[in-house]
């Protein structure tokens, strides 16, 4: 009867041994947010850069970055350092900048983070508008971006801030959600 006893102790040992090793890999996992099995990408690539044309064959905007990694597990795409060059019928690009990115499944949605930076430059190549903001929503069909964030908007001697905004990029038009304050500089006396 002992010999069954210690079989039978050293046997709850071992399987209270497994469960405390199972538990273990599962926090490990949920503090990541991501199983670790898919923790790496299936494919990556340094100078990433890609062109979306419309139907007409005309481009409708460029996306490059430093660094692209793609993840199986839902299908999206993290960038570095990602730039979006947004061509417009009849107007100059709308450039967008940003620390990082993501790209959603079928490429519906760029989210960009870190210090974003929407522009567009003048004929000389001067910054003729400025957005500055932490957090960018770009939805690629339907040429629109959207943030949630604080947003400082700078066009000629005019700045804008507020939290929440819209940019309509065919239209050309920028609206600001909740506004703070607008600041108008005089024009310098000449």
């Amino acid at each position: 009867m002992p010999q069954r006893l210690s079989i039978l102790l050293l046997l709850v040992l071992a399987a209270l041994g497994s469960a405390w090793i199972l538990n273990r890999i599962g926090q490990e996992e949920s503090d990541t947010g991501v199983s670790a099995e898919y923790q790496e990408p299936d494919y990556y690539m340094e100078d990433f850069s890609t062109l979306s044309m419309r139907e007409d064959g005309t481009p409708k905007h460029r996306l490059q970055a430093l660094y692209m990694a793609h993840y199986p597990n839902d299908d999206t795409t993290e960038l570095l350092e990602p730039t979006m060059k947004i061509f417009r019928v009849d107007k100059r690009p709308l450039y967008i900048h940003a620390d990082k990115g993501w790209v959603t499944e079928n490429n519906e949605i760029v989210l960009l983070r870190g210090d974003v930076t929407l522009w567009e430059n003048d004929e000389a190549g001067n910054r003729s508008l400025e957005v500055n903001t932490s957090e960018v929503r770009v939805l690629t069909d339907d040429e629109y971006a959207e943030t949630d964030q604080y947003a400082t908007i700078n066009r000629q001697r005019t700045t804008i801030t507020g939290t929440g905004m819209r940019a309509y990029f065919e239209d050309s038009r920028l609206e600001i959600i909740h506004h703070e304050k607008t600041v108008i500089e005089q024009k310098p006396s000449t």
